[in-house]
């Protein structure tokens, strides 16, 4: 594999890691989530004739890496969507997340994608395998789980 490939993958496993570790709080599944993402999309059928096009010309991978990067996003959701229902019960929820880990995982990522990563809800809705509406309905109803989890603020008069 090239330099600027491997380059590339080791960029991406960084700005990957908190997206997996949001949907599995556990330091070897995020890792491994990031890990089988980078797998797939050497195998992607959208990708995967142009990897060897990718070997040799760097700046057809700069062009394309938008497109690569939603890919590796929707692969991650895609993969933690099965494992977490597999590994139900096994993680040790961080302290003061409480109330986001036990959010519905669609609600949950597209709070992260949104409010951590600021991604469009378009983007949003390409990851998780739905319409731009859809997505928008799932971080509105994620924002209100979370709030019904750690109990809502109420005026003082």
């Amino acid at each position: 594999m090239s330099e600027h490939i491997k380059q590339f993958f080791k960029i991406k496993s960084t700005e990957l890691y908190p997206f997996a570790y949001s949907l599995l709080p556990d330091d070897l599944q995020a890792g491994q989530l990031v890990l089988d993402a980078i797998d797939l999309i050497l195998v992607d059928k959208d990708f995967s004739d142009k990897f060897t096009e990718y070997y040799d010309d760097q700046e057809l991978l700069r062009k394309d890496q938008f497109m690569i990067t939603t890919a590796l996003y929707s692969h991650i959701f895609r993969l933690a969507k099965i494992r977490v229902g597999q590994l139900s019960g096994s993680f040790t929820v961080p302290e003061g997340f409480g109330a986001f880990y036990r959010t519905p995982i669609e609600n949950r990522s597209t709070i992260f994608l949104r409010e951590k990563l600021s991604f469009s809800w378009d983007r949003i809705g390409v990851i998780i395998g739905k319409d731009r509406i859809s997505a928008i309905e799932r971080y509105h109803s994620g924002v209100n789980s979370v709030y019904e989890l750690l109990g809502r603020p109420t005026d003082v008069n």
